[in-house]
């Protein structure tokens, strides 16, 4: 049984110097990648915290590698020599932390002070031990002293560096927050480990796997707090970046440079961990300004860079993205983990939706500056119709009053050519008075609108059409299909239908044929149209139909009219939102013109039952 005991012994004691060389062969791969790491970026910007973060991870690393050559200290001065320094040198690890923590502002001054005399006690210490024991060999009680101050020594300074990057991380963004934490969480495993290594008289197989597996855990920690690889940093941001969608949903309506920088900036400073983000040089902007002390430098060497970089780096740590006009600058702080390849696609990322916002926002105070120089020129221009307009009446007022007492008091008097003259001087006047009322009528739709109220379009066709047709002899109208009920002015609504079928009456010939109709459309506007079967409007005169005082058959002199009743249907149905235009003829017919009214759903309040189509025929 004996012999059994100690082959299992054997086994146990092999299996767990495995272990351990397992897991410093591990430790040793991680120092070197961190150490490769911290170097490259040292070489780019030296920063007080990359300087002690690479002592630090120096020290361990050669302690791991000079660990792998064993010198039992058998009291001689060259032995024991190797492993006092060697021990020194590993003791040095607790005051980088702490001058690291100290560089990042996370302790004061007076912490810093307790480390430093901690840490000389604890060489002071080893230098003045004598011989260290063996593995298997009694501890004495001035070697169980000089273990607890070791421990107390290491574990103070690991304290006070966990408390205060902790400390100081509860104020930061989440990136922060949790590297601080991780540092943290790293300096008090690797602590536990120490503790686990020299806490015990005679290690047992548990207490050296423990010590193994704690080292690599807390060398794990501080290297991903160190050098925090992409996919861990994205994990930190993951709140940060849902804010940042969300800031860069709301750029999609903003109207200017100053809800741009309102929008975006908040959301930069946590995602980046910056210590501040600004524009610089953006036109219309008057807030996001920058407010520390060196924007001046960061514009002047901004300005230098002749590359064709999007994000360019300065030598204060600031990323400038380049925008169309102007940057967007972020200032990385010493608090900031990495600021590597991803944060720089992320950041340039960021800089192509400001970008694209800000130009929307320079479009649109164009345009809007353009609709207010139109409005007011259109306004303007309504206002000198109406004016010239209303004072035009009077004067043709007077004008056809005395001719009509020349006509009626001294037509004994007119001889020859006078009575012609006269009369085609009345007929003129008259015609100049049309177009002064039309003129009115269109400069009043839009100004002055009687109230609106719901309009039963089909039975207003149908009394619109019973008018006009005791105008035209000989014509016929009908009216059929679904009409709505549509919320407007009746005076327009009555204006506008007997503007388009009167018109296309009084464009046939005798006997011509009018068809009203109406349908839903599959929106749920209203499609009216007016056809007739006169000779028709060509397709490249369409358009122009609507301009004022346009006549396409102006050599008919005989068709009266003054070329405004299509101009102001455009006009109405303009204010309701809806569409009016020029067809070819309908199916019933090879000539003609249908004018095509949409009006849209807002207007349409519902439906009336189609009536039997009804044919109106002029009775002489």
């Amino acid at each position: 049984m004996s012999a059994l005991a100690a082959s299992q012994a054997a086994s146990a004691t092999t299996a767990t110097t495995t272990l351990v060389h397992v897991t410093q062969g591990v430790e040793l791969l991680v120092l070197a990648c961190v150490l490769a790491v911290l170097g490259r970026r040292w070489a780019g910007q030296r920063t007080a915290a990359t300087g002690w973060a690479l002592w630090m991870f120096g020290i361990l690393a050669s302690v791991v590698v000079l660990g792998q050559f064993p010198v039992e200290d058998d009291g001689s001065l060259l032995r024991h020599g190797y492993t006092v320094v060697l021990v020194c040198v590993l003791l040095v690890v607790p005051y980088a932390l702490v001058r690291f923590a100290l560089a990042l502002g996370a302790i004061g001054r007076l912490r810093h002070r307790v480390a430093a005399a901690l840490t000389v006690g604890m060489v002071v210490a080893t230098i003045l031990s004598p011989r260290f024991p063996k593995a298997n060999e009694d501890r004495g009680t001035w070697f169980t002293i000089y273990v607890s101050i070791i421990i107390v020594g290491w574990g103070v300074q690991s304290v006070l560096a966990a408390a205060g990057l902790w400390a100081t991380g509860n104020q930061q963004s989440t990136v922060v927050r949790r590297r601080m934490r991780t540092l943290a969480a790293g300096a008090v495993v690797v602590t536990l480990a120490l503790v686990a290594a020299g806490g015990s008289g005679s290690p047992s197989v548990s207490s050296q796997v423990f010590s193994a597996l704690a080292g690599v855990v807390g060398i794990a920690l501080l290297v991903l707090a160190f050098v925090a690889p992409a996919w861990l940093r994205s994990a930190w941001r993951a709140q940060d970046l849902l804010d940042l969608a969300a800031a860069e949903r709301g750029l999609m309506v903003a109207l200017d440079a100053d809800q741009v920088a309102a929008t975006i900036l908040p959301s930069l400073r946590p995602l980046f961990a910056a210590i501040e983000c600004y524009f610089l040089d953006v036109p219309g902007l008057s807030s996001g300004a920058p407010t520390g002390d060196g924007a001046a430098e960061v514009r002047e060497e901004l300005h230098a860079d002749t590359s064709d970089r999007v994000v360019v780096v300065t030598s204060r740590g600031a990323f400038g993205c380049r925008l169309s006009t102007g940057w967007l600058v972020v200032e990385a702080g010493t608090l900031t983990p990495v600021f590597g390849p991803a944060e720089l696609l992320l950041l340039e990322r960021v800089g192509t939706f400001v970008d694209l916002a800000l130009q929307r926002c320079r479009l649109y105070a164009e345009e809007a500056k353009s609709r207010r120089v139109a409005e007011a020129a259109n306004a303007e221009l309504q206002t000198l119709v109406y004016s010239v307009s209303h004072d035009l009446r009077n004067p043709i007022i007077s004008v056809l009053g005395y001719l009509d007492v020349l006509q009626q008091e001294h037509a004994a008097e007119l001889h020859g050519d006078v009575a012609h003259y006269l009369t085609r001087m009345t007929v003129n006047a008259q015609y100049m008075q049309s177009l002064i009322q039309d003129l009115l009528e269109l400069s009043r739709i839009g100004r002055s609108e009687p109230q609106p109220q719901a309009v039963p379009l089909g039975d207003l066709a149908e009394s619109v059409a019973a008018e006009v047709l005791t105008l035209h002899e000989g014509s016929s109208i009908r009216v059929e299909g679904d009409f709505p009920v549509v919320w407007m002015s009746e005076v327009r609504a009555r204006q506008l239908l007997t503007n388009l079928i009167d018109n296309a009456a009084k464009h046939g010939s005798a006997g011509s044929t009018v068809v009203v109709r109406c349908a839903p459309g599959p929106e749920g506007q209203a499609e009216l149209t007016v056809a007739d079967d006169g000779p028709g409007i060509p397709s490249h005169y369409r358009d122009k139909a609507f301009e004022v005082f346009e006549r396409l058959d102006a050599a008919h002199t005989d068709v009266p009219g003054t070329g405004m009743g299509l101009p102001i249907c455009r006009r109405i149905v303009d204010s309701l939102g809806g569409t009016i235009t020029l067809d070819d003829p309908e199916a019933w017919t090879k000539t003609g013109t249908t004018v095509r009214v949409t009006l849209p759903t807002v207007v349409v309040t519902g439906w009336t039952t189609s009536p039997a189509p009804r044919e109106r025929e002029h009775v002489t």
